[in-house]
């Protein structure tokens, strides 16, 4: 069993990280095969979410210190690492920015320094009662990595984001959701069933339109307000040509449930 165990559940795929032993840090290969399983369901027509947890106590710890670097590349990796400008973290946080399905993060335990950037490069949060977030980084000597410089202030405002990051202390369930970290706070017996079921319903939307909506949201961060408007028409004449679109008008008009399962 590798670093992370990945299953299918009808249209969602789910990770688990699977180092519980060190609350899954980033070491081992634990983020070449997270970013196995993205490109895997990325192509995947069946797959149309991605649930990503933890095993054990632990979302993910960020790096491990005890081991020899914080992400170990494998054998046939490790002369790109050597000049990748951005590394293996930051390309896995690219993927999953990148990534056209929704991605939800449950968060069962700690997601901190690392952890939290890539947990912060989800689409959705669900956290367990026993969730806790940290950037740690300022108590280890580091500055930020895995983009969350990038996507903290962007969930929280960026004089929260400065506070998080000046201090580094440890945020709690309850305060993530106040703050914006997570959409919603469940207890810690019920965070799987709370994520499979947002992803379950994720998984029957129709799979054209909820791409295009996922590539708005991403490009709405870094877009003027004119790119925006001329972004989101080109994508809605796709949508509007689309037999997604025709069965939704379809159902609306016979007064049923639309079925979106054969797109």
């Amino acid at each position: 069993m590798g670093d992370c165990i990945v299953e299918r559940d009808g249209g969602v795929m789910v990770v688990r990280f699977n180092r519980p032993d060190r609350m899954n840090s980033m070491g081992g290969t634990l983020l070449e095969e997270l970013n196995a399983a993205l490109d895997e369901g990325r192509t995947d027509d069946r797959v149309r979410a991605f649930v990503v947890t933890g095993e054990g106590r632990g979302w993910c710890a960020g790096a491990d210190l005890q081991a020899q670097g914080s992400a170990r590349p494998s054998e046939h990796s490790k002369r790109w690492n050597a000049v990748d400008p951005i590394g293996l973290v930051g390309r896995t946080v690219l993927n999953i920015h990148g990534c056209d399905k929704p991605i939800i993060a449950a968060v069962n335990g700690v997601a901190v320094g690392g952890g939290f950037g890539i947990c912060s490069a989800m689409d959705v949060r669900i956290a367990s009662e026993q969730a806790r977030f940290s950037t740690v980084f300022i108590k280890r000597a580091l500055a930020p990595d895995c983009g969350l410089s990038y996507f903290l202030p962007r969930l929280v405002g960026p004089e929260r984001a400065a506070e998080l990051f000046y201090s580094g202390r440890m945020v709690d369930a309850s305060e993530a959701l106040a703050l914006g970290i997570v959409s919603k706070v469940v207890p810690h017996e019920g965070l799987m069933d709370a994520a499979m079921e947002f992803a379950a319903g994720v998984a029957k939307a129709p799979p054209s339109a909820m791409t295009f909506t996922r590539r708005a949201l991403k490009h709405s961060l870094s877009a003027t307000l004119a790119d925006q408007l001329e972004f989101e028409w080109v994508n809605q004449k796709a949508c509007l040509a689309s037999p997604e679109f025709r069965e939704g008008v379809q159902a609306f008009l016979e007064k049923r449930e639309p079925d979106f399962s054969g797109f």
